[in-house]
């Protein structure tokens, strides 16, 4: 089954209500006022059944100029236009600008009843069509059929319901997106079911018990009942008009205007990167910070209009601009809205939202020009690959790709495609830029050489200062490259800390020489560990003594005792040997106990067995030391 929308548009008392009446055998007309004036002030909705798997919902909006606003909010989510105009009175000031309105929307499909046929001869009305087709010249709608009808004879009014098929048929079916999206255009309550919203859904579908996102505001909510007009369904689809009773939520915290998502489906903003067409209707134009009113989906906002590329859009020309929203709204990728001017208010452009989480923008900037050209473009590719350049080490995840009109489905294909051709690269869930990639790569690379040159005595640079000198973020395209290098032996890791090129310290001959000395005397210096200021003393320069021993610490062959003692390695382990005999003979040794058995003063033992409680070694009890749990490894090798 084919579900599309049809919406009327003309001048006010060019007979659309009556014509949707004779096709459908419904007044659209609901409120006393509309009736006892004789004309729409609100949208009108009534189904038309086409025949052959083709069902319809028509939108009748107002003609009046005093309700323009209604007719863009009904205008937004049209598939096909049904443009009405008096065969008694021809194109009129709103048959322009309703006309207007569509081309701005990119309306590609319309049916054309000149209407109160039986009111004119055979002549008035081929003259009212030229003025149609002459109005319609140069716009996708050119060529739309044509059809003369009266709803007070009948006549045409079944060769309008075969167009109106043909159209539907012809007409793209709903919108995209992996999602269900439903702007909400009326609110109202009912007795014995509670709040009960109305909209024409925009995309995916829609079940009873189904829990939903109202936005703005994020609020759940969860869908009692599902109508078409005036039938339950058991699943509502996009392209319908659709009824839902809601649970959670009270008629008085849902505003016309606000739409219903599928949860993790939506996200509010405040600013719209979009591309715009002014209208070409005589004298109008958009300068920069323009206040205007946006209408998109069912809603109407105000917003300030920054223009990104120009100071001013002239008559029919077109443009990038951000708007900044002065309330929130959500927004997805390639969604069409109107601006009309804020005071007097006339139509004024038609756009399509580029970029609908836009961050505040600075003009006249050629890469966010590019970027939003790409945007624009309508090819996923083409988005998708903006979009990984733009998010540079942020990269974008595929459900990301939603905001920007693209379903997930059609996103992984685009990118598994990019990746294939080399232009981006799969790490985990997000997808990233491989230029960008490469670019953070080579300055990674750089920040290591320029640390390995700078600091020659020094293994390598730590981890988490690597990341932030090469400004990686907290992505995981660090890892990423990290993980490269190690597969590829350009990359080395040791306790925490990351060297290129070469696993090994490469030093220079004097250096090897004074290392060896310092690490000599050490060893020289047996279980009565060498101290600090009798070290420095060997190559006579503090700095250099620090870095030499902090590479025998980082190589494991000393180890450092208290605050500044140092100990060969070996040497160490064979005291921890002894010690772990001593203890499971024992049990416990005092300080003397462990004076004796290693031939030690106080000066050395105490120190040395603080250094050994505090690595777990052994534990204090009182005066006495047991073996601590670090001792059991070592009585095992014993």
């Amino acid at each position: 089954m084919k579900h599309v929308i049809i919406g009327t548009a003309g001048h006010v008392d060019h007979g659309k209500t009556e014509i949707v009446k004779a096709l459908t055998g419904r007044n659209t007309d609901r409120l006393e006022e509309e009736r006892r004036r004789g004309i729409s002030i609100v949208l009108g909705f009534a189904p038309i059944d086409l025949g052959g798997g083709v069902e319809a919902g028509i939108v009748d909006v107002p003609g009046h100029e005093r309700f323009v606003k209604n007719m863009v909010s009904g205008a937004v989510g049209v598939d096909l236009a049904l443009l009405v105009v008096a065969a008694d009175e021809g194109v009129m000031p709103q048959t322009l600008e309703h006309f207007e309105v569509l081309r701005l929307l990119g309306v590609v499909d319309a049916v054309v009843a000149v209407t109160k046929a039986d009111l004119v001869d055979s002549e008035t009305a081929v003259v009212v069509e030229s003025e149609v087709r002459d109005m319609l010249k140069g716009s996708a709608m050119e060529g739309a059929p044509f059809v003369r009808t009266s709803a007070v004879t009948g006549e045409g009014i079944e060769k309008l319901r075969e167009l109106l098929r043909a159209g539907t048929l012809k007409a793209k079916q709903g919108r995209g997106g992996d999602f269900f999206r439903l702007p909400v255009d009326r609110v109202f309550t009912r007795s014995g079911i509670g709040t009960v919203v109305t909209g024409t859904a925009w995309a995916g579908s829609v079940r009873s018990g189904d829990e939903l996102v109202l936005w703005p505001g994020g609020k759940k909510v969860r869908v009692r009942d599902v109508h078409n007009f005036d039938r339950a369904l058991s699943e509502g689809q996009a392209g319908m008009r659709t009824a839902l009773a809601l649970h959670g939520v009270k008629m008085e915290e849902i505003a016309t205007g606000a739409q219903l998502l599928s949860p993790g489906a939506g996200e509010e903003t405040s600013m719209i990167d979009a591309v715009v067409e002014v209208s070409g209707m005589k004298g109008s134009r958009l300068i920069n910070r323009q206040r205007v009113r946006l209408h998109h989906a069912a809603a109407e906002i105000l917003a300030r209009a920054i223009l990104l590329d120009r100071d001013e859009i002239g008559e029919g020309e077109k443009g990038f601009v951000q708007l900044r929203l002065e309330s929130p709204a959500v927004a997805f990728g390639q969604d069409g809205f109107i601006l009309r001017t804020y005071s007097p208010m006339r139509v004024l452009a038609g756009g399509r939202v580029l970029d609908p989480l836009a961050l505040k923008a600075r003009r006249f900037r050629p890469e966010h020009v590019a970027e939003l050209e790409a945007l624009s473009s309508r090819e996923p590719a083409r988005i998708i690959a903006a979009l990984v350049a733009r998010e540079k080490l942020g990269g974008i995840t595929l459900k990301r790709a939603r905001a920007y009109g693209i379903a997930e489905k059609t996103a992984a294909a685009e990118a598994a495609a990019l990746e294939a051709a080399g232009g981006a690269r799969r790490i985990g869930e997000r997808l990233f830029s491989q230029a960008v990639l490469e670019e953070s790569e080579k300055r990674l690379y750089s920040v290591l050489e320029r640390f390995a040159a700078a600091n020659p005595l020094i293994w390598g640079i730590d981890r988490e200062q690597l990341r932030l000198e090469a400004d990686m973020g907290d992505g995981p395209a660090f890892d990423y490259i990290l993980s490269k290098g190690g597969e590829a032996n350009r990359l080395f890791f040791r306790s925490g800390k990351v060297r290129a090129g070469s696993g090994q310290l490469e030093l220079a001959q004097r250096d090897v020489e004074m290392m060896g000395a310092i690490e000599k005397r050490i060893r020289e210096a047996g279980i009565q560990f060498a101290g600090y200021q009798d070290l420095i003393r060997i190559p006579g320069n503090e700095k250099l003594a620090v870095k030499y021993l902090h590479i025998l610490q980082s190589e494991g062959r000393i180890r450092k005792i208290g605050g500044e003692g140092y100990m060969d390695s070996g040497v160490f382990d064979d005291m921890k040997k002894r010690l772990a005999r001593m203890l499971s003979s024992s049990g416990s040794i005092s300080v003397g106990d462990f004076k004796d058995e290693f031939g030690l003063s106080r000066k050395y033992a105490v120190p040395l067995l603080e250094h050994l409680d505090s690595e777990g070694i052994t534990v204090r009890k009182g005066d006495s030391r047991v073996a601590g749990p670090a001792l059991q490894e070592v009585r095992g090798e014993g």
